[in-house]
């Protein structure tokens, strides 16, 4: 029982110490400690209590005032005459109280339930029924009075709803989907940072993450792979066009071409470097040898057999260092058919002709002139 709790605390006051083993102690100690807390909460809310007290008094009072001046309206009703429509008592009695809402609000309080018990006398009018007021000689009964009850309570403080959207799942998307997604979902997109991938600009991971709510407009961060290194794929066996094709897929561009005389179908690639299944950068330029065509290995190993022109220009284009038999014979195919006539041709339009970059073909025509100045 509360008033046992309250006496055993008082003896408590009482206690020989010394007489208490540490744990004892400690257990008084906490009682003691428990005692002071309990009555520091009760004072407060003793002054809590006072306050809104008072506070409700002050209410109280303004009403009574209100009240008072219903009162004395009503008494003017009743001078006039002895009886009042309803509509308009019920809107008097609407009016005051209203009045009475908007004084409370300001104070943070607010009328709860109404209830009215009207108690009158019913008489008919040439407008429709009315009710009767006493006269105010007339004696009256308390019993007899109309009674409003209502309730008085602080107001309910209006709450802020925060409103939470789910984060779209953009994992496995290109960047540019993502950031889609992302505006349309009404987030906006925040830090993207990069990390190594098989692939570029693809969302490897996000924050927030999928699933999770957040506000509206908050940010959204992506981490976008980003293909730094690549394997080199084989092209050996495929033609030089294809191949050029497939290094260009892969993002890589094709370097020095060298023709040599192979048992294999000319144009095609039998050599490449870097090989296959290396890693390089992006970007990286392959070495590529492709055969000159089992004719021209056979013509290779074979000793020519005339001296003629022809084959006299042949020697003589295959003369130029870096110029195989798959370079001369597409020279000699566009009417370059030597060294001489090869060096009034453009750097632009042999290079196109034999398909090799332009920086060998002006090897090439450095070398040539250093033929013809031999000779």
């Amino acid at each position: 029982m509360p008033g046992d709790d309250f006496r055993f605390t008082r003896e408590l006051t009482a206690l020989d110490a010394t007489k208490l083993d540490r744990a004892e102690a400690r257990e008084v100690e906490g009682l003691y400690r428990a005692k002071e807390y309990l009555a520091t909460e009760f004072r407060d809310r003793l002054i809590e209590v006072e306050s809104e007290r008072d506070l409700l008094r002050t209410r109280v009072d303004r009403l009574q005032a209100e009240r008072d001046s219903l009162r004395e309206r009503l008494d003017g009703l009743e001078a006039d005459r002895g009886s009042v429509a309803p509509d308009r008592l019920v809107a008097s009695l609407g009016d005051a109280i209203a009045s009475a809402r908007d004084d409370l609000s300001a104070a943070e309080y607010a009328i709860g339930r109404v209830e009215v018990d009207l108690k009158a006398n019913v008489v008919g009018g040439d407008d429709g029924p009315r009710f009767q007021l006493p006269d105010l000689a007339e004696p009256v009964n308390r019993e007899t009075l109309s009674t409003l009850r209502f309730d008085l309570r602080p107001a309910a403080p209006a709450e802020e709803t925060t409103v939470y959207d789910p984060i779209p799942d953009v994992r496995d998307r290109s960047l540019a989907e993502a950031r889609g997604a992302v505006q349309r979902a009404g987030f906006t997109v925040g830090e993207v940072t990069t990390e190594p991938g098989d692939a570029d600009d693809v969302v490897l991971d996000q924050f927030p993450s999928p699933r999770s709510v957040a506000e509206p407009g908050t940010p959204v961060d992506l981490t976008v792979s980003e293909r730094r290194e690549l394997d080199v794929p084989s092209v050996i066996g495929l033609d030089l066009e294809d191949a050029a094709a497939a290094l260009d897929d892969a993002g890589l561009t094709v370097g020095a071409v060298d023709a040599e005389a192979r048992d294999a179908p000319a144009d095609a690639v039998v050599g490449q470097s870097p090989p296959a299944g290396e890693s390089v950068p992006v970007g990286t330029a392959v070495d590529l040898t492709v055969s000159a065509g089992s004719a021209a290995a056979d013509a290779a190993s074979e000793p020519p057999e005339s001296d003629g022109l022809e084959e006299r220009a042949t020697a003589d284009l295959e003369a130029v260092d870096g110029i195989g038999p798959t370079y001369a014979d597409r020279l000699r195919e566009s009417g370059v058919a030597d060294v001489a006539t090869l060096l009034d041709r453009d750097v632009e339009a042999v290079a196109e002709v034999t398909r090799a970059p332009a920086s060998r073909v002006e090897n090439w025509f450095v070398d040539a002139r250093r033929l013809l100045e031999d000779e």
